[in-house]
């Protein structure tokens, strides 16, 4: 099977993409059908252990199904943080975010963003109030330049129609670097492994001429060209990001063990500890700003700020 031939190009993950949909049964809606999607996804998980690869499936669906997932010990894709993160800094409340935190599973890829839009429906169903949501669309779309990818069929009729938001993150945070590295702060602190995609790693900002062709995700996509690269690494939000990442790559804390401490409805809290080493994130909403707390396993005290 060409899956036995994926490590001998250093791939250890491989991303089942739309999995949901790979079984077809009359008279069902042939999503996620059970029992033989889970069938399916096993036989495929278990060739690839044979090969020392981990499965990656991307389901795009109510967040019970992730939770499902992880039950039967796959990794998943933490859907739900990207409009839980813009939601806290632009509501300045915690209330939704730490709901979620509290039940997310703890082998997920987490994100901010991606090559498609910031999920809404179905994904943050019973998470976020609608009205919420609501709010958050009409600012980015409003305010932000971002454009909807809805759900339903004109003819149906809903009152709430909006399946994913398409905006760069950092402009959806107002283009503003202190916001954006508090939301890439929260990401990294989520259990979790952190994804970063390449707009957001660029802080890229949305790419409105590119919607002209019709396809309103072009917006987050922009093809970037070498001096172009070379030049947005140079942006002080992009170095303060780099920094940022090296900080958690290097961190033997985030091997450990996750807490949510307690802390008011206008602040986050993130404790990651292990042994005696231990980081910790506070974010103050109000502002959108954040401090690192660093204690070393040797006991050595680093306030930092990204």
């Amino acid at each position: 099977m060409v899956i036995h031939q994926i490590p001998e190009h250093g791939i250890k993950t491989l991303r089942l993409d739309a999995i949901g949909y790979v079984v077809k049964k009359a008279e069902s809606s042939c999503f996620f059908v059970e029992p033989e999607i889970w069938e399916v996804m096993e036989w495929i998980a278990d060739e690839a252990k044979t090969a020392g690869v981990e499965v990656l499936p991307e389901v795009h669906a109510h967040h019970r199904f992730h939770q499902r997932l992880a039950e039967r010990g796959f990794w998943t894709f933490d859907f739900c943080l990207p409009l839980l993160v813009l939601e806290a800094i632009i509501g300045k409340t915690s209330r939704s975010l730490l709901r979620w935190l509290r039940i997310c599973p703890t082998r997920q890829i987490t994100m901010l963003d991606c090559h498609d839009g910031i999920p809404v429906q179905p994904d943050l169903d019973d998470l976020l109030d609608r009205e919420d949501s609501r709010k958050i669309i009409r600012i980015l779309v409003e305010e932000r330049g971002a454009n909807l990818n809805t759900l339903l069929s004109p003819n149906k009729g809903a009152d709430f129609d909006a399946h994913q938001i398409n905006c760069t993150y950092y402009s959806a945070l107002g283009c503003d670097a202190d916001a954006y590295l508090t939301a890439r702060a929260i990401q990294f602190f989520t259990p979790g492994i952190p994804f970063v995609y390449y707009e957001g790693l660029l802080a890229g900002e949305n790419d409105r001429a590119a919607v002209i062709s019709g396809e309103g995700r072009d917006i987050n996509r922009r093809s970037y060209s070498s001096r172009q690269v070379i030049a947005a690494l140079q942006k002080p939000v992009v170095q303060r990001l780099l920094k940022l990442i090296d900080f958690r790559n290097r961190c033997t804390a985030f091997n450990g063990d996750c807490s949510i401490v307690p802390s008011g409805p206008q602040h986050i809290k993130l404790q990651w500890t292990k042994g005696n080493e231990q980081c910790t994130l506070e974010v103050d909403l109000s502002t959108a700003r954040h401090v690192v707390h660093h204690r070393d396993a040797e006991g050595k005290i680093a306030t930092l700020r990204f």
